[in-house]
C-alpha cells in the first residue's frame, strides 16, 4: 500500500481569482470568514474561459458557492477531475484543504 500525500492549503485573503491545482484531486475543508455578503466559489477548473471566474454565476464545474462564514469538512473528500480554482470578494479570506 503507498502512503497517501500531504494535504496542501490554498490561503486568500483579498478579492482575487486563485488556481490552487492544477491536475486532478480531491478537496478536505473549506473555511472562509468574512462579513454579511462576503461570496466565495469553488469550481473544477484549472483555467477560466474569459480570464476571470464570475464570483456570482455558477456552471456544471461549481463545487460549491459559499456567502458569509463557512467552515465545512468533507470526510472522505471531494473530488475534482481538472483543477481546483476559486474566487473570492474582497471582504472574504479563505482557506482551502486538498491533495
Amino acid at each position: 500500500m503507498s502512503e497517501r500525500g500531504k494535504a496542501l492549503y490554498s490561503v486568500s485573503s483579498v478579492g482575487s481569482n486563485t488556481v490552487a491545482k492544477r491536475a486532478p484531486g480531491s478537496l478536505y475543508s473549506i473555511t472562509t470568514s468574512g462579513v454579511a455578503g462576503s461570496i466565495v466559489r469553488i469550481d473544477d477548473a484549472h483555467s477560466f474561459n474569459q480570464g476571470v471566474l464570475d464570483i456570482n454565476a455558477s456552471s456544471s464545474n461549481t463545487i460549491g458557492r459559499f456567502l458569509g462564514s463557512v467552515n465545512t469538512v468533507f470526510g472522505k473528500g471531494i473530488g475534482f477531475n481538472t483543477g481546483l480554482v476559486f474566487a473570492a470578494s474582497s471582504n472574504s479570506t479563505v482557506t482551502l484543504e486538498y491533495e
